[in-house]
């Protein structure tokens, strides 16, 4: 439960506040500014002054706190704080500083009232704010050719709030993008140490009306739910993702019982599903890397790297930067294949490959 928000300048003054329930002292906010916002002891993320624990978060020259004196949810607050700034610069032309508050003092505490009930989280997407939370010159599109004040209050409560019903397309398309990130950390002798994969779905969806949308995934996928049971990860054959997050829209049932994600997707891009996978990972490349000192002012490298993946694939823009020493000034580059350069603002070589097959070697 949030006790209090504050907007606080760089001059350690609060600019503007709300309080919501009765336990934070006025006095634990006062330190809180000196030893925090005044000092720019910004180390912690998270401070304890007296019973009071307060959480910030820095944007243009306001410090964002939350204040809470029970055990509350700190990331939780966090994801607050940071939708709370998106709401903000939604409704003053995307930028939020301490002039928008100057300028909209009323505008923010009937936000801040809607946001939180009690000290705790309600809705804050802009489109349906700015149904009903508006000013002369802020208001959506939706708004203003409401003609039915109902629907006010299917699209503040409804369960489809994230997508407006009246949305028309001449053409209905929907572009699905899997984007993953393989981090791997190996030792001087080449073994293993660690390594997973940070996969997402996104999808932009250019679709008419309230459409209900439906992914299968592969059967080689497996979803590792009860983290207790280390049998699971045995039991199940092919890929088994860990860690997976949806979007609201997708409807959990379905996805649970034929491992199918139905949802009615929201207008334009959005990410539909992020994951993680920590085990049976098959590495795109293998790089070796030979350093050699000559003298006391050069070294020279050799480093070779080769695709794993069959060859009736081909990887796109094959780009490797390669840190170099901070005193490097100069270096001579030859690459088998692809172009090779060092770029001194960033103290590495920038090696691209523009075509790379799969089971071949490149040099440099």
């Amino acid at each position: 439960m949030i006790g209090a928000i504050f907007f606080i300048n760089q001059k350690a003054e609060v600019v503007i506040s709300r309080f919501y329930t009765d336990d934070v002292r006025r006095s634990d906010v006062g330190q809180f500014r000196v030893e925090v916002v005044q000092k720019k002891n910004h180390t912690a993320p998270v401070r304890r002054f007296g019973e009071t624990d307060f959480i910030y978060i820095q944007h243009r020259n306001l410090c964002v706190v939350a204040s809470s004196v029970s055990n509350t949810n700190v990331l939780m607050v966090y994801q607050f704080l940071y939708s709370l700034v998106r709401l903000f610069e939604s409704y003053f032309g995307g930028i939020f500083d301490e002039n928008s508050i100057l300028n909209n003092f009323v505008l923010i505490y009937e936000l801040l009232d809607e946001v939180l009930d009690f000290g705790l989280p309600q809705n804050t997407q802009p489109e349906v704010l700015k149904l009903y939370i508006t000013q002369s010159s802020i208001k959506s599109d939706l708004a203003k050719n409401l003609t039915d004040p109902t629907s006010i209050t299917v699209q503040a409560t409804g369960a489809i709030s994230w997508r407006k019903s009246n949305i028309v397309y001449k053409k209905n398309e929907v572009y699905i993008d899997v984007i993953e990130h393989v981090n791997l950390i190996v030792s001087q002798r080449g073994n293993i140490l660690e390594t997973d994969v940070k996969g997402e779905i996104v999808i932009r969806a250019l679709l008419s009306g309230v459409p209900e949308c439906r992914i299968a995934l592969n059967d080689k996928i497996g979803i590792d739910i009860e983290k207790s049971q280390e049998q699971s990860k045995t039991s199940v054959r092919g890929i088994l993702i860990d860690d997976c997050t949806f979007h609201q829209c997708v409807r959990l049932g379905k996805f649970e019982t034929d491992r199918s994600i139905t949802f009615v997707p929201p207008d334009g891009q959005f990410q539909l599903l992020s994951y993680r996978v920590t085990d049976n990972i098959e590495h795109p490349f293998k790089v070796r890397a030979i350093i050699r000192e000559i003298g006391r002012s050069r070294i020279e490298l050799d480093i070779k790297v080769k695709s794993t993946y069959p060859t009736t694939f081909t990887g796109q823009n094959v780009i490797l930067t390669i840190p170099m020493p901070d005193n490097t000034a100069i270096a001579k580059l030859s690459a088998t294949t692809g172009k090779a350069k060092y770029k001194p603002e960033d103290t590495a070589i920038s090696w691209k490959i523009r075509k790379f097959p799969g089971n071949s070697e490149s040099r440099l």
